[in-house]
């Protein structure tokens, strides 16, 4: 017997609305909801491919424990959780909370938003404060940046009124974020462009998107800054910003200025590695337009600099005066999350919240941020003796000896850990190394929401969707027989439960606008997944309850939001002259030199068949494609002697790895482009045929870090390539 349900795909952040076909129960296939009004029948290939992950073989459906040789044995979830808690109560007696820490990856909050919640709760009890995410190793810089510049309380100006789109290093139609609404971004960018949107685009690779751009200006990698800077400077000396907004609402046009006044089109065309006369015509469309943003993506932000750039980013938009005014409708107002109070006006930066405050770090004198602890400090908090030394680590959603920078010194902490808990759904990179495995459950045997789409619009500038939309799904599916599953927030009061600790749980807010105060949970009686969403979108602006009832996702325009005028007492401004963000700009006249060996670069580039480590074990997703091809253009093949198929040594000055080579005439000349979170560990590199390369492992957390965040750079690192003896 067949039957087909209405779900949420949750293969990664996208979150489309799909049909799930079952058969005697078990789901055979996954499409595109065509009735969905948002995401209109889309589903790329990870999400047509989203139930095969709960089929594979690969699959953990018991938890495992590590032996002393090494090997794994199977475990009750019931008594891993005892023996865990025990471990963990014994070394807080011991050396007190500061020796635990949590991280938690791009994974954790896609099956629920339930999850990062609870194990923010279970963290808090413990009394540590050493919470770590997959944020602070991607684009940081986005929550920095905003606490140095200030926040408009009203949204920028939507997709679906935008007559201009500057995007820098982001390619929305395979990462499905960043410029172009995830919902069904190739359909939703060939509408705009037929309906007149000017694209603009800033990489170094002629990527997806930026061939469908009306101005590509493919830039050398890492020289962003300096190119916003150019835009910047036209922009001001043409008198091209919005002047009465910026005199009415900003602070430091005049510092910014002088800021600037080095970078000219004409003074950085070389260094940038573009015609100045396209600089001027970059910045000439995107200031003469009336409505749209600029937003910056993975690939420049972990190039170095990240909160540089994403100032130049806020600053640019600011200038233009890209925010929602007075009696603007709100086009995405939280529809499940805590209602949006928006209000043409701006909240003053608070610098002293931006990169310095609340738990400090051991090393590199770093601190806690406004996006998080800085997750490449943490394996020097394992490694470093003393006081506050950091010995367990419960890591879910994520895989650290994959996707954290600096795989060489992230290995030796796994293996320093006294106590390594993953939480997984296969023997991953990092479960290969822990001490405890937790099997969960697939989505699909989880009921879910649309809740933390939402928070994408409140991430950052050019983020989210075009519409007040909502999603409720149930368990499609049960878990296997005979399989021992938990979801991910199960494990965190389980904990709590044999730790003897109170929980309160909490929504969690990207905008600030939490109105409902935290649930004491019953430690006795365990709540069930429902009733944490119904904590989680208490007072929203659509209850969950109706939400229920739709099958599928559905808009909720109404009630509307629009845009409150400014209070007559408010004087807070937005500020584009930071005066440590001209410093570093400053500092950018200083052109570093290649290193002499090392005259290629490695840039990161994204896959739309796989979410950093997830999805390569599928053959139908990978295209039979079992690692991450070295990309170079052809005449770089050429002129190293290299031919494509050929293995070839990667070198940067921290470590190397190997590479299998491939053409792509799409990328600038002295490049080498892989995607990243492949791979094994070193004892695995014989084995790179079938599970590629970790491009981790050239980076190092020890140099080019930045100070504020403590990110190093991880995209245009300096290589050489050489064939394999």
């Amino acid at each position: 017997m067949t039957d087909t349900h209405h779900t949420i795909c949750r293969a990664c952040h996208a979150g489309c609305g799909v049909l799930v076909e079952l058969d005697n129960g078990e789901p055979v296939a996954v499409k595109g909801d065509p009735d969905d009004p948002l995401f209109k029948g889309f589903c790329c290939i990870k999400g047509q491919n989203f139930h095969k992950t709960r089929s594979s073989p690969k699959r953990l459906l018991h938890s495992q424990k590590r032996q002393a040789d090494g090997s794994y044995r199977t475990i009750p979830v019931a008594q891993a959780m005892d023996e865990i808690a025990d471990k963990i109560t014994a070394l807080i007696g011991k050396q007190g909370p500061r020796t635990l820490a949590t991280y938690s990856g791009t994974m954790a909050a896609n099956a629920s938003a339930a999850n990062g919640a609870m194990s923010s709760a279970w963290l808090k009890a413990t009394g540590s404060r050493m919470g770590f995410n997959s944020n602070t190793i991607d684009q940081p810089g986005k929550m920095v940046a905003a606490a140095l510049h200030g926040h408009w309380m009203a949204p920028s100006n939507n997709f679906a009124e935008a007559d201009v789109l500057l995007l820098v290093g982001a390619n929305p139609l395979v990462s499905m974020s960043g410029g172009v609404p995830h919902s069904n971004p190739g359909r939703t960018l060939t509408d705009a462009l037929n309906a007149g949107l000017t694209l603009i685009v800033i990489d170094p690779r002629r990527s997806e998107t930026a061939r469908r751009a009306r101005l590509h200006l493919q830039s050398k990698p890492g020289e962003d800054i300096p190119l916003l800077a150019a835009i910047v400077h036209t922009i001001i000396n043409e008198q091209l910003f919005d002047n009465a907004f910026v005199a009415e609402e900003v602070d430091g046009l005049a510092t910014l200025s002088d800021a600037v006044a080095p970078f000219s089109p004409h003074k950085v065309a070389e260094r940038v590695g573009l015609d100045a006369a396209d600089i001027e015509t970059a910045a000439r469309l995107f200031a003469g337009s009336s409505k749209g943003v600029v937003t910056a993506g993975t690939g420049p932000n972990m190039s170095g600099n990240t909160t540089l750039l994403e100032y130049l980013v806020l600053s640019l938009n600011t200038l233009c005066g890209r925010w929602q005014r007075a009696g603007e409708r709100v086009h995405e107002p939280a529809t499940l999350g805590q209602p949006t109070l928006a209000k043409a006006q701006a909240i003053a930066p608070y610098p002293d919240y931006a990169y310095d405050f609340g738990e400090r770090i051991r090393v590199r004198n770093l601190s806690n941020t406004a996006a998080g602890l800085p997750t490449a400090a943490l394996a020097d908090e394992i490694l470093k003796p003393g006081e506050g030394q950091v010995k367990a680590l419960i890591s879910h959603g994520g895989n650290p000896v994959a996707a954290w920078p600096d795989q060489l010194k992230t290995i030796d902490a796994m293996r320093a850990l006294e106590l390594l808990v993953q939480i997984d759904v296969t023997m991953s990179a990092t479960a290969k190394m822990a001490d405890y495995v937790i099997a969960v459950k697939h989505p699909l045997e989880t009921p879910g929401t649309s809740l933390a789409q939402e928070y994408l619009s409140g991430y950052a500038v050019g983020f989210g969707a075009t519409a007040a939309y909502a999603h409720y799904t149930p368990a499609i599916v049960s878990p296997p027989a005979g399989s021992d599953l938990i979801e991910d927030w199960e494990f965190f009061y389980g904990l709590a439960q044999r730790m003897n600790l109170q929980l309160t749980f909490k929504p969690i807010s990207f905008n600030g606008t939490v109105r409902v105060p935290g649930h004491k949970l019953d430690m006795h009686k365990p709540p069930s997944s429902d009733e944490l969403l119904d904590m989680l979108t208490e007072g929203s602006r659509i209850p969950l309850a109706q939400v229920r009832q739709a099958r599928g996702g559905r808009l909720y325009p109404d009630p509307a939001v629009y845009v409150l005028p400014k209070d007559p007492d408010c004087t807070a401004r937005l500020d584009i002259g930071n005066a440590q963000m001209m410093q570093d700009l400053a500092d950018q006249l200083e052109q570093t030199p290649r290193q002499n060996n090392l005259a290629m670069r490695m840039v990161c580039r994204r896959q739309i068949n796989v979410l950093n480590s997830t999805g390569m074990d599928i053959p139908s997703q990978s295209h039979g494609k079992t690692y991450n091809p070295a990309y170079m253009h052809s005449k770089d093949i050429d002129a190293l002697g290299l031919h494509t198929g050929q293995t070839v040594v990667i070198r940067s000055a921290r470590a190397s790895i190997r590479g299998i080579v491939a053409k792509d005439d799409n990328l600038r000349r002295g490049l080498v482009s892989m995607t990243h979170c492949w791979g094994g560990r070193p004892e695995e590199d014989e084995d790179y045929v079938n599970i590629g390369a970790n491009t981790g492992r050239l980076s190092s957390v020890d140099s080019d870090y930045e100070k504020y965040t403590g990110m190093p750079r991880m995209s245009n690192i300096p290589v050489q390539v050489l064939p394999l003896a």
